[in-house]
């Protein structure tokens, strides 16, 4: 009689990918005996496409997670290879930091916290099954207690994290090759999905790409536009000592495809399995392959190709904007044809890759399944692009399979207070058909939202988690501490209208002073900043760089961040009013059909989130708060006839 392996933990932890690295740490951290199950403990954190953490937006989720007590900012500072603020020479509520990675050493470093992280346990194995059970509750709903492997082993848990990537039933593509695998040729994962529409669970089918990898010895750097890394180095993680990364830096390089390649492209795009029919999923609208971007903007006559390393251990480079799904020999005509690659030896070819994710409409806030009690998903599994979006989603997912645990409420970050909650708010809130990617634009509120204030918003909340030290939180206080007293002391700072004062704004290319002024009202000149201020103010204190940008930047940008704050205050009123989740929509006249069937299926915990769903107008829910009005008071009117 064969003998099934049965194990028990507190939660069970599906991938290993960024997602899933990061909901196990939070739950061991959290003291949880985690299981994570890989199909390769060698793609543990793996960096399959790009070889970067961070850029526009997505560096403001790889800090807020570090602010929270995540590990992606640790485990870049530890393994990058160059790093560069992009889009300094706009506002601070755009500026993003971007590192580009040793690729097998972010996998290798990651891999070795896992290891090294109390109560949790890797483990290599396919998960093909959900362990769930019925709750007699009237509604239809589940309890997941585990799950089964491949092997028919069993692993029970109080609370299970999906964390499945893009390997749930893949297929990379590229002309007339089709393979059924994950990314880098590992196994795909075939068996789970079978089990999770059996579950009820509503599934889509997305494709993401990667471009091809080159032989960085057969390029012709002269015909590239070099790209350095800054000086001083800015550390990802909050808790890194920037003295301890300051090191030599790699370069990238930039170059642009010609009409040539354009013409090829044309020639073939019959033999694009986008454009024949051979792939039917849809792919991320704001990272289009090169063929994509030539029929839809025929307007443009070149478009940027960035060739960056893909570490110090390997001549392969990245052709970033260049991914395609073409066939073999397009894709080196292509590539050949663009000026420094003219005898480039391709290590990889670029390929498209289809993958099964889910509805994320079907979770709550807190990212547990809405009819699959201690459930809960994250990362690309849940529609989304990126490491970065991959990684804070896991975060949250493994934060409240421990919350749901350890009997505590659920952390649930709003629009108002990081780039995680407009992450997942619009995931979780409005319907899409594409792997969703974030930007700035779509916070209502980036002002506010900066990317070098994330540890004053949110350290205190990873502090309240259990996941940020005491140690730390004790620095952060101090840094709050000198950066309210520096701003105090620079707005009752008077300066007068001296020579030697009206010389030195003269040199720095601002108006001399015809009365005294504070410095803080100099700070707001826009060719001026606090550290431009530095030899008019000998009183001045030692702060950090980091105390002396919160300065600058709080008292240069005060009114904006007034009006912002002022902003959030209205937010805040319909996001707490809370809607019940039992319900039923269309049972409120008035209500339209559609925006009623909308709110049925997503169940919005609040007024405000209900006002973001895609087919829900200003007048639905005008309607809803008057329905809630007239239940307050009948529920007032009954408890008063009690």
């Amino acid at each position: 009689m064969k003998r099934v392996v049965e194990e028990s933990y507190d939660v069970v932890v599906v991938g290993a990918g960024h997602a899933g690295c990061e909901a196990a740490l939070a739950c061991a951290r959290l003291g949880l005996e985690t299981i994570i199950f890989t199909v390769s403990v060698d793609a543990i954190a793996l960096m399959p496409c790009n070889p970067n953490i961070g850029g526009t937006s997505k560096g403001h989720l790889v800090r807020e997670l570090d602010a929270l007590g995540g590990e992606m900012g640790h485990n870049i500072d530890k393994s990058f290879i160059q790093s560069r603020m992009l889009n300094e020479s706009k506002g601070p509520a755009v500026h993003s930091l971007r590192a580009q990675a040793d690729k097998q050493d972010y996998t290798r470093e990651m891999r070795r916290t896992l290891e090294q992280t109390e109560h949790l346990t890797i483990r290599q194995a396919e998960v093909a099954e959900l362990i769930t059970e019925e709750i007699a509750d009237g509604f239809g709903r589940k309890r997941c207690t585990g799950v089964t492997t491949v092997s028919g082993a069993r692993y029970y848990a109080q609370a299970v994290v999906l964390a499945t990537g893009v390997y749930l039933n893949a297929r990379c593509i590229y002309g007339e090759i089709s393979e059924y695998t994950g990314p880098n040729g590992l196994k795909a994962a075939n068996h789970l999905t079978s089990s999770l529409k059996a579950n009820g669970i509503l599934m889509y089918r997305f494709k993401t790409g990667t471009p091809a990898r080159v032989d960085g010895r057969s390029i012709d750097y002269s015909k590239m536009e070099e790209q350095r890394g800054d000086t001083p180095i800015i550390p990802f993680s909050f808790d890194t000592d920037p003295e301890k990364i300051q090191k030599a830096q790699v370069s990238c390089w930039l170059t642009h495809t010609g009409e040539k390649a354009h013409e090829i492209i044309r020639a073939n795009i019959d033999r694009s399995p986008l454009y024949n029919g051979s792939i039917k999923s849809t792919g991320p609208r704001y990272c289009p392959s090169i063929e994509d971007k030539v029929m839809k903007f025929p307007d443009k006559d070149a478009h940027q190709i960035f060739v960056e390393p893909e570490g110090l251990y390997t001549h392969e480079m990245y052709l970033g904007g260049m991914s395609s799904s073409l066939p073999e020999d397009v894709q080196y005509e292509i590539i050949h044809s663009t000026p420094g690659l003219e005898h480039a030896r391709v290590v990889r070819n670029a390929y498209a890759i289809e993958y099964d994710c889910i509805d994320a409409r079907q979770l709550k806030s807190s990212l547990e399944f809405r009819q699959i009690e201690r459930l809960f998903a994250g990362g690309q599994f849940n529609g989304s692009s990126g490491y970065e979006e991959a990684a804070v989603q896991g975060f949250m997912a493994g934060v409240n399979a421990a919350m749901c645990i350890q009997g505590r409420e659920p952390v649930v970050i709003d629009r108002s207070q990081g780039y995680i909650g407009v992450l997942i708010d619009d995931l979780v809130t409005k319907e899409s058909h594409e792997p969703y990617r974030m930007m700035t634009s779509r916070s209502e509120y980036r002002l506010l939202l900066r990317q070098d204030n994330a540890d004053l918003r949110l350290e205190e909340l990873g502090y309240r988690i259990g996941l940020v030290s005491e140690t730390r939180i004790q620095r952060l206080r101090e840094k709050k501490s000198q950066i309210e007293a520096e701003i105090t002391r620079l707005k009752s700072c008077y300066l007068g209208a001296n020579a030697r004062v009206n010389e030195i704004l003269e040199q720095k290319g601002s108006s001399p002073l015809k009365t005294g002024v504070t410095l803080a009202s100099l700070v707001c000149r826009p060719e001026l900043s606090y550290d431009a201020l530095t030899e008019l103010d000998p009183e001045r204190p030692m702060l950090s760089r980091a105390v002396r940008e919160q300065v600058n930047i709080e008292i240069k940008y005060e009114g904006y961040i007034r009006r912002q704050e002022q902003q959030v205050k209205q937010f805040k009123r319909l996001e707490n009013r809370a809607l019940p989740v039992e319900i039923d929509y269309s049972k409120i006249s008035s209500l339209r059909i559609e925006a009623a069937q909308k709110l049925n299926l997503v169940k919005p915990q609040s007024v405000g989130q209900a006002s973001r769903i895609s087919g829900v107008s200003p007048a639905d829910i005008s309607v809803l708060l008057v329905w809630l009005e007239a239940r307050g008071r009948s529920a007032d009117a009954e408890a008063g006839d009690k």
